[in-house]
């Protein structure tokens, strides 16, 4: 196959990706105020969409979806508060140590195979106990959709009112990372209101599949997302001044999101699809705009350095697992290329004999 490489082709997360030259101008233009004290009409519009588009009362404009998780964390927690919580979300493997050091809270994880934790496990974690005292006080369950870590994969509106059910029945709110949502929803073809009615606060990020240069919001009721405005004092954050800039970005970022993500997935299901049946790989069925890639014969860091050699660069995430994820700046011909150099790279690494399937202490994983 004849490899002709365009550029570097940065696959590893979205939040590589540069504003759009639309995005640019509409930064350009914007006529800051000063957003925390609401005089900026850019932001409060952004907010306005935010808390429109998740059915919620209001939302607060920020730097990150980790803050957004954060606010939501203090809102709903008291020291010795519990938190049920899937093992592999983002908000356990990057974000878990605001939980703990911040909110002094308790994160009972439990595993699940795409990010829907089983009800009957969520259930015994709220109401059984080894010890005598009882059950820590439950205050909150936190699910993150689309799953990053399983590789985008989407949780059903049917499971988000399974478990709203469930939440109700104990007085658990539930807090929904939703920083890929719009994902979701275009893969699923529906609103994101039906994925977001069961949660009592919402993230949604606007720098990942969405594009916009940075930024999060939070969303919810009018006196939670005021007591996020007061938080955002305490941790540093409240003080995003030219968030103007920004918000106008985001609010381009936003229109005809639907036919833009749709175009992220579909290559992701070409490039997944063309490499399926290469030596020494298995690629998933992307739902969304990751192609998640498990390897057999050989260590997914020897795949990401022979790549990384031809220009393209993906995020190493387990010793056997490596992620390619799509946006708005890659293209067919990206993919192409992409799809030629693992033909290229599978075949060589797996003739070249001599297993490797152990790691050597290496770094494994690359956050985003």
């Amino acid at each position: 196959m004849g490899l002709t490489k365009p550029r570097v082709i940065d696959l590893r997360a979205e939040v590589r990706s540069r504003p759009t030259p639309e995005m640019w101008a509409a930064m350009q233009r914007a006529e800051m105020g000063w957003s925390t004290r609401g005089e900026d009409e850019d932001v409060r519009q952004l907010e306005v969409y935010g808390a429109q588009v998740t059915g919620k009362d209001a939302s607060v404009f920020v730097a990150t979806t980790s803050i957004a998780n954060l606010l939501a964390l203090m809102i709903t927690t008291r020291p010795g508060d519990q938190v049920i919580i899937e093992a592999d979300s983002h908000m356990v493997w990057l974000e878990g140590r605001n939980l703990a050091a911040i909110c002094s809270a308790y994160a009972r994880t439990i595993s699940s195979c795409r990010g829907e934790m089983a009800l009957d496990e969520v259930e015994a974690a709220i109401t059984t106990s080894r010890y005598p005292a009882g059950p820590p006080q439950t205050a909150l369950i936190a699910l993150e959709n689309p799953h990053n870590d399983h590789g985008g994969t989407v949780l059903s509106p049917t499971y988000m009112e399974q478990l709203g059910t469930l939440a109700a029945r104990y007085g658990v709110r539930i807090h929904l990372d939703g920083a890929r949502l719009h994902n979701a929803a275009v893969a699923k073809g529906i609103d994101l209101k039906e994925f977001t009615y069961y949660a009592d606060l919402v993230s949604v990020a606007l720098n990942k599949g969405v594009g916009a240069p940075m930024g999060s919001l939070l969303c919810g009721t009018k006196s939670d997302i005021a007591k996020a405005r007061k938080h955002l004092s305490v941790i540093g954050a409240a003080g995003m001044h030219r968030a103007g800039l920004f918000a106008a970005a985001a609010l381009v970022a936003l229109q005809d999101i639907a036919t833009r993500l749709r175009e992220d997935h579909r290559r992701a299901s070409t490039l997944a699809g063309r490499c399926r049946g290469l030596p020494g790989i298995e690629p998933n069925e992307p739902e969304t705009n990751q192609v998640r890639i498990t390897t057999t014969h050989r260590l997914a860091q020897d795949f990401t350095q022979a790549l990384h050699a031809r220009g393209v660069l993906a995020a190493l995430r387990e010793p056997h697992v490596f992620k390619l994820v799509l946006y708005h700046e890659i293209d067919d011909k990206d993919v192409e290329y992409t799809i030629d150099a693992m033909h290229d790279i599978s075949s060589q690494l797996v003739e070249s004999g001599g297993d490797r399937t152990t790691a050597d202490g290496a770094h494994l994983i690359e956050v985003d």
